[in-house]
């Protein structure tokens, strides 16, 4: 990419971006361009002991890490875990948050998943996709000139139904590897596992996860 471009990445939760598109967002960084994070849902809910307000605040502390680490902008909206819905409210937010980017490149989940949260994540970026440039819509944000580039995170589906194909793949070189991706400060959150278009399959180390996009419209 000649000329520095805006990219923002969606996640459902607290770490979700980070486990599928961190070493993508790293090399994009290093070479000038301007990344942000954004996490549907604060995260509350994702431990057997914590409380939800005590989660919340140290997932919230971890977000601002990982942006320190990579150098990215991280927003975390305060949507309860697990209790996420496909709103007109969080549709207009989602508006909101990528015209005030000035997005380029839009990156997210599909909205085919095991998750009701990652689901619907899938689904208020599928349904902004169009509204981003409609001027009567969203007042308070400027609509863009022009559609971002829509994609899909990797995911782990092969079945039948709506089945992931990476086609794609983004290499992290052994440098972004080990002086971006560190995940074992963030405790008992590292246990995790990694539309018609073009999908991107990151290659990264083990224990980060697969991280990809798919291309879902210009």
């Amino acid at each position: 990419m000649a000329e520095p471009i805006r990219v923002i990445l969606f996640g459902a939760h607290p770490d979700d971006c980070e486990y599928r598109a961190a070493g993508t967002a790293a090399l994009m960084v290093e070479a000038g361009h301007a990344v942000k994070f954004v996490s549907v849902t604060n995260g509350n809910a994702g431990h057997h002991r914590m409380q939800p307000r005590e989660l919340a605040a140290r997932r919230y502390a971890e977000t601002q890490e990982v942006a320190r680490r990579l150098g990215v902008a991280y927003d975390v909206l305060d949507y309860p875990d697990g209790q996420l819905l496909p709103t007109l409210e969080a549709r207009y937010e989602i508006i909101r948050l990528i015209r005030e980017w000035k997005a380029d490149l839009v990156m997210g989940p599909r909205a085919n998943d095991y998750h009701p949260d990652h689901r619907y994540t899938g689904l208020l970026i599928q349904d902004a996709a169009f509204l981003v440039t409609v001027p009567l819509l969203v007042r308070e944000a400027e609509a863009l000139r022009k559609d971002p580039v829509f994609v899909y995170f990797e995911d782990e589906f092969r079945g039948r139904i709506r089945p992931a194909e990476s086609r794609l793949f983004v290499d992290i070189d052994e440098d972004a590897r080990r002086a971006k991706i560190e995940f074992r400060w963030c405790g008992w959150r590292t246990s995790g596992s990694a539309g018609p278009g073009v999908e991107c399959n990151e290659r990264g180390p083990a224990g980060v996860g697969a991280a990809g996009w798919r291309r879902a419209r210009r």
